[in-house]
């Protein structure tokens, strides 16, 4: 029996949702953990990023398309037909969750085109080239001031995305029922939203030293 068109289209939503909770939503936390070791100084970094580094290509590689670069290419372009086909509504009804419906698929549309300029600029430079993204390299970066404001849009993009994101899979998938614990599950994905935002700013800071 063929698929309905309406079928096809819950199964990918749901699909999509998924997919950015895990994998997509958990490496973004793990990047976090990894890169915030900057924090305790530029060798702590380095010995982390190099025991990742370390890890033979094929196997590093197989990880990074199966887990990262699918998921997230699916959860990119079905996200730009989502955008393509929403019907924002906050200019007639001004409720708040109008203007997170909106401000969800934006700050999709630039986490994808930052996270094809991250990767492209970091890893593919690796693939292509065989150097690493060291930290004198993210050291140059993030002392050019353009690119830095890049980042800095970049991660906070992401993270919105990501948090509020949380709270809309929370609801899809019916593990938020009612509108007092909708209610509250949003005030904590926004805390975690400015927790994450504030520190992903001092991490590109320790960078730029």
């Amino acid at each position: 029996m063929a698929m309905t068109a309406d079928r096809k289209h819950f199964l990918l939503r749901r699909l999509h949702s998924l997919s950015g909770l895990a994998p997509i939503g958990g490496f973004l936390l793990f990047h976090f953990y990894e890169n915030g070791k900057v924090l305790q100084g530029p060798e702590v970094w380095t010995e982390s990023a190099e025991a990742i580094a370390a890890i033979p290509l094929p196997l590093l590689l197989s990880v990074e398309v199966f887990v990262l670069y699918i998921p997230i290419l699916f959860h990119g372009l079905y996200g730009l037909y989502i955008v393509r086909t929403a019907k924002p509504n906050f200019s007639s009804y001004p409720y708040m969750h109008n203007y997170f419906y909106t401000l969800q698929r934006l700050s999709g549309v630039l986490a994808f085109l930052f996270i094809g300029f991250h990767v492209g600029s970091t890893r593919l430079r690796y693939y292509f080239t065989g150097a690493h993204a060291d930290f004198e390299y993210m050291q140059q970066t993030m002392a050019n001031p353009l690119l830095l404001g890049v980042y800095m849009l970049g991660v906070v993009a992401s993270v919105f995305h990501f948090a509020n994101g949380v709270w809309g899979f929370s609801v899809t998938w019916g593990v938020t029922v009612g509108p007092r614990a909708q209610r509250v599950l949003h005030a904590a994905c926004m805390a975690v939203f400015a927790g994450m935002s504030l520190l992903g700013v001092n991490i590109l800071l320790a960078f730029k030293g």
